[in-house]
């Protein structure tokens, strides 16, 4: 399997504290199955807790490649962002300051989770009028798209991608998330499933269990497209083949 969503690198957001916490959450993802992992700290955050930019978290990832190689941890780590998205993150994009995954066609954006309808669609607009294909994470966790699920028949028309949290689909997050990540994987809308790991404790990188979860309930070739062969297509900066959803 395929992560394209972890907060793994160490002591530079929320997520894994230091590199021993890094290299545990490591050995977990391989345990789990993961061979591959995009790490996606938190960039552009308008209170600027994180302020990193593309130089340095690509010099980071590369640091943490080297000492996955030196604790003998068979696991590909590829650079990326969870880009915040505010109106201005395409322009920086453009000019370097932000980060696609593996410099691929595709971002990973967010966005607040509450009030932000309006935003988020001009922002994504903005990003696929410049040429890019941005992945909106874990859209099942906004509450103006739980409270109106037809936002994503625009963001998906636009070109967009989607990608669910392991934890919501585990009901992590609540009900409503739940139901919408089971409503976003059986219309066709979901592209990719990943862990929005924060630690080995709580949020962790383990997939084996959701990847059973979507095979016993709809198919082992669903879990694959969404857990290998979408992720890798995307990392491979190759065009992602989706059929229009059943639209809510």
């Amino acid at each position: 399997m395929i992560d394209l969503h972890a907060h793994i690198l160490p002591g530079v957001d929320d997520g894994a504290f230091d590199l021993e916490e890094t290299l545990n959450m490591a050995r977990m993802a391989v345990r789990s199955g993961v061979t591959a992992m995009a790490a996606t700290p938190h960039c552009n955050l308008p209170d600027e807790r994180y302020p990193v930019w593309s130089k340095f978290i690509v010099s980071q990832t590369e640091v943490m490649r080297s000492a996955l190689q030196q604790a003998d941890i068979p696991l590909q780590i590829y650079c990326g962002m969870e880009i915040y998205g505010t109106l201005e993150a395409p322009r920086l994009l453009r000019e370097g300051m932000l980060h696609t995954l593996n410099s691929s066609r595709y971002p990973l954006v967010e966005f607040p989770f509450y009030d932000y309808a309006e935003e988020a669609t001009a922002v994504l607009d903005t990003f696929v009028r410049m040429g890019y294909r941005p992945i909106v994470a874990h859209p099942e966790r906004y509450a103006y798209v739980q409270e109106t699920p037809q936002i994503l028949n625009i963001w998906t028309d636009l070109g967009c991608l989607l990608q669910l949290n392991r934890g919501s689909l585990l009901g992590r997050f609540g009900r409503r998330a739940e139901r919408l990540s089971y409503g976003l994987v059986e219309r066709g809308f979901a592209t990719c499933i990943a862990s929005d790991a924060h630690t080995s404790t709580v949020r962790t990188p383990w997939l084996k269990d959701v990847y059973d979860l979507i095979g016993r309930e709809y198919s082992f070739e669903l879990a694959d497209l969404l857990m290998k062969q979408n992720p890798k297509s995307i990392l491979g900066d190759h065009e992602v083949e989706t059929e229009e959803p059943e639209w809510f």
